[in-house]
């Protein structure tokens, strides 16, 4: 079985890197109202999409040794 080729995106320090960076973005003072509103929302969006990729991985290797045991 070939094993499928992973997204950069996908991968948890990419989406660290840019929760960080809209985070960042969020918290400046030198940047308009909306750019820091809209940084907050691309931060928090980052953050459930790297806790999602997180559960996922574990969830997915949990799952063969929890098939050996029955």
């Amino acid at each position: 079985m070939a094993a499928k080729k992973q997204s950069f995106v996908d991968t948890p320090g990419y989406l660290a890197f840019l929760g960080v960076v809209a985070f960042w973005a969020a918290v400046s003072s030198g940047n308009q109202p909306y750019v820091r509103v809209l940084a907050g929302i691309s931060a928090a969006a980052a953050a459930l999409h790297l806790g999602f990729l997180l559960f996922r991985r574990r969830r997915d290797r949990r799952s063969p040794a929890a098939a050996v045991d029955r």
